[in-house]
């Protein structure tokens, strides 16, 4: 805090004991002093605030804690020492004030994530106002330990950790290097002003929410397009990393806060597809300059004047066909309480040791899954989201393995490891990264019930 700040907090500690002092206290010098100068201390305080309301300066508070129980191999991991940056990004918030801004935060289960928020002398920040941090009005900042935990994460053993939005990364993009791998495009719906997404809390629905676009698209990425009103704005990225911030008034009726993203890679005519107000993204595809289009909202593919080109195929030397010794018959033990199947703990030796986030298992309920329709959430997905060295015991917890549409037809397990890169494998029919390595049937016990589909929740 200057030295500014520490005089006007002293001035108006003093002024507090002055107010609240007994009469003999009152009688002293030091108080007759003191009363004496109550009007030019008002005065002073009354202009400092007046002027740093002007200028978009901010007292500031405490910094906002970093979570507790995070692990360096699961989840995002931990933050990299000396591996964070704050963007050149500014975007001014639509009533003024401290501008938004975005870090990103390198992890040591190599993601890329990242932070946003209010900026005040080279800080990342949020703000006590909108019942944040009870409404002291003042800066808290964010330090790189404190990783954003608002979107959807990966369920081990009934647990589910939370990753944020980041993104697989290659050497060092705090710096001079470049994201690879994937990138992602995502939005905040009717958010407050106060950019307290670490308080992991819902607080009372703001007065003037935001909607909020952001991104880190890679290397390749040039420019956005998006939509500002009834125009359409194009900004440039961040080189190097692709990082893109919009910040715009919500509009309308007052929607329920939430959280969206569009993954997707790097690559042009591969990338995300757009999402919130962003219409499309310009990548540099060896020394042309092309548009990607694609809305990740209808699944179309938007038009654009210089489209990029189709994603190359396959290379059919890394299909693996058939598994062959890599399936194995996983152990499954059903779950039951009160006569329902509640869930069903899948347990198998990796194969495959799992050193960062771009690899990991998973176990895919097929025959749900494939009969399922709207209303409902994904059912029997269970994801592997920490580091196993190979040959360790897996468990993990699949909920409601029996849905009430699927009720009486078996379950079909499918376990499969997935990586990332350049050189990852995959099964016959498969997405790149996908390998087979297990199946299982599971029948409904005689005499037990399936326990009800989980019905579909808001995205946060």
């Amino acid at each position: 805090m200057s030295h500014r700040f520490r005089v006007l907090d002293e001035l108006e500690q003093e002024l507090a004991r002055a107010v609240t002092a007994g009469p003999a206290q009152r009688r002293t010098g030091r108080a007759r002093r003191l009363w004496a100068a109550v009007p030019a201390v008002i005065t002073l305080l009354i202009t400092a605030t007046i002027a740093l309301a002007a200028t978009g300066v901010i007292l500031t508070g405490s910094p906002v804690p970093a979570p507790a129980h995070r692990s360096a191999v699961s989840g995002a991991g931990l933050p990299l020492p000396g591996r964070s940056r704050l963007l050149p990004l500014r975007v001014e918030d639509p009533e003024g004030g401290l501008p938004w801004g975005m870090r990103v935060v390198q992890t040591t289960r190599g993601l890329v994530c990242v932070q946003i928020g209010r900026v005040q002398n080279g800080m990342l920040g949020e703000l006590g106002i909108d019942g944040a941090y009870h409404d002291d009005g003042r800066f808290h900042p964010v330090g790189p330990g404190v990783l954003p935990t608002y979107a959807g994460g990966a369920t081990e053993g009934g647990v589910t950790s939370e990753r944020g939005s980041c993104v697989l990364a290659d050497g060092d993009v705090t710096g001079e290097g470049e994201a690879w791998g994937s990138a992602v495009a995502a939005e905040f719906n009717s958010v407050s002003q106060n950019a307290a997404f670490s308080l992991g809390r819902r607080l009372a629905p703001p007065r003037d929410a935001r909607n909020i676009s952001y991104g880190i698209l890679g290397p390749h990425a040039v420019a956005v397009s998006y939509r500002e009103g009834g125009s359409i704005r194009t900004e440039p990225v961040v080189p190097g990393v692709g990082a893109y911030l919009i910040v715009q008034r919500a509009t309308g009726r007052p929607a329920p806060e939430g959280h969206g993203e569009a993954p997707g890679t790097d690559t042009p005519g591969q990338g995300p597809g757009t999402t919130g107000v962003l219409t499309t993204i310009t990548y540099e595809d060896h020394g042309h300059i092309c548009e990607n289009g694609y809305d990740a909202r209808t699944g179309a593919t938007d038009a654009t004047e210089h489209a990029c080109p189709p994603p190359p195929a396959y290379p059919a030397d890394l299909r693996v066909t058939p598994p062959g010794s890599f399936v194995r018959t996983p152990a499954v033990t059903l779950r039951v309480e009160h006569g329902t199947v509640t869930a069903a703990e899948v347990s198998f030796s990796a194969p495959f040791a799992v050193t960062s986030a771009a690899e990991g298992y998973t176990v895919w309920d097929r025959t749900c899954n494939r009969a399922q329709g709207g209303g409902v959430a994904p059912l029997g997905l269970a994801v592997l989201d920490r580091n196993v060295a190979a040959g360790a015991t897996v468990n993990l917890t699949v909920a409601d393995p029996f849905a009430a549409r699927c009720a009486g037809s078996p379950a079909t397990f499918e376990l499969l490891y997935l990586s990332s890169g350049p050189d990852a494998k995959r099964s016959y029919g498969r997405a790149p990264g996908e390998l087979l390595i297990g199946t299982a049937l599971v029948r409904l016990p005689a005499g037990e019930r399936a326990a009800a589909p989980a019905r579909r929740r808001p995205a946060r």
